[in-house]
């Protein structure tokens, strides 16, 4: 008769127990993952240039969270707060651009992405330091929001605000704040 030994079995599967259990309170401990944003922190995006990066807005409230795993500073920033996310993308025109242009091209890829659409009538937005832009809503099957766009002659910049209807109209006062916090710099002279 053979004798079985089943501890190198009972070992492996200590060991995937912890593993598996260790990492589930460890994700647990940490959260989402998200960076808590301050009320009044300034984010920059795009390519840095004299030490400083051009678009910029301003976080109005500590309810978000910034996704280090879904922010490009030299492109995007993604925010979180609850269900609802708040994407703003840097625009580097291959040709001329205007807000109308953007704003139609925004259209396009929102689209592509077949779970929501953009509006189809803009409104004007002005931001507190001036520059102008088109703002609009996002619309979709269980998901609503804002989206805004502003253009300079060398530098564009889109805002897009999304989430389940009940969480995203709670935070929609705040980012309007965000969107008119918007500021783009000419990277260059």
């Amino acid at each position: 008769m053979t004798r079985v030994r089943w501890w190198g079995t009972g070992v492996v599967a200590l060991v995937l127990l912890i593993l598996c259990g260790g990492l589930a309170l460890v994700n647990a401990a940490l959260g989402s993952g998200g960076r808590p944003m301050g009320p009044g922190t300034v984010l920059s995006a795009g390519t840095p240039r004299d030490g400083m990066r051009p678009v910029t807005f301003v976080v109005p409230t500590g309810d978000w969270l910034l996704s280090p795993a879904d922010t490009t500073l030299t492109s995007n920033i993604k925010l979180l707060s609850g269900d609802v996310t708040v994407n703003l993308n840097v625009v580097v025109p291959l040709g001329r651009l205007d807000a109308r242009r953007l704003w139609d091209g925004l259209g396009r890829i929102v689209e592509a992405g077949g779970q929501t659409r953009l509006g189809a009538g803009p409104a004007p937005l002005m931001t507190a330091d001036g520059l102008t832009g088109l703002t609009g809503s996002i619309t979709g099957r269980d998901r609503t929001g804002t989206a805004a766009v502003f253009a300079t002659a060398t530098l564009g910049a889109t805002m897009t605000a999304a989430g389940p209807p009940h969480a995203y109209v709670r935070l929609a006062p705040e980012i309007e704040a965000m969107m008119r916090t918007v500021r783009i710099r000419s990277p260059w002279p």
